[in-house]
């Protein structure tokens, strides 16, 4: 038979007392509230990465992402932007680290595979560029596929260019682009 400590109604409605009663129990100072000043802080150092690397001051960005990134390790756009910043310093390795965590978080990303292909070929390291640079798949951008598909082609030719040309050639074929979307 039925227990008499506890009735119908108290087996129905007693989940949600007892949710109602955890609710109370925490009050301010609950574990959960704790985590809201670092993310705020995220938001606030993000805030000024962004507008440091609006802005094209590549140094301040680095430093601004770099401390991001001791707040959120797993961020990729900040892995991603950091990237770009110490590539655009000439900080090469490091700028290789950062683009590969990127792309681990990431998986698939068209801005990383550009930018980790240029850091390789900025490195010497014409297969490996040729390698980050076949991931890049923007029908969009026709204009830098084209760019990258020859450079590609180039660096596997019998008679090879330069990993530097080809670095080159694909960030002239960028920065044109970039023209095109400012002047359109």
């Amino acid at each position: 038979m039925q227990d008499k400590r506890f009735s119908r109604r108290d087996i129905l409605f007693g989940g949600l007392r007892k949710l109602r009663s955890l609710g109370e129990e925490k009050g301010p100072a609950a574990p959960a509230d704790k985590a809201a000043p670092p993310a705020s802080e995220l938001a606030k150092r993000l805030a000024e990465a962004h507008a440091a690397f609006k802005a094209a001051d590549y140094e301040a960005a680095a430093e601004a992402y770099r401390s991001c990134s001791r707040l959120d390790t797993n961020h990729p756009d900040v892995r991603r932007r950091l990237g770009y910043c110490l590539y655009r310093l000439g900080q090469f390795v490091q700028a290789r680290v950062e683009l590969d965590r990127a792309l681990r978080l990431l998986t698939k990303d068209n801005f990383t595979s550009l930018y980790l292909g240029l850091t390789l070929a900025r490195m010497g390291r014409p297969k490996d560029a040729v390698a980050a640079w076949r991931a890049y798949y923007n029908p969009d951008e026709i204009r830098i596929m084209r760019e990258l598909n020859l450079q590609i082609a180039l660096l596997e030719a019998p008679e090879p260019t330069t990993a530097e040309a080809a670095a080159d050639a694909v960030e002239e074929s960028v920065e044109a682009r970039k023209e095109e979307l400012r002047d359109g």
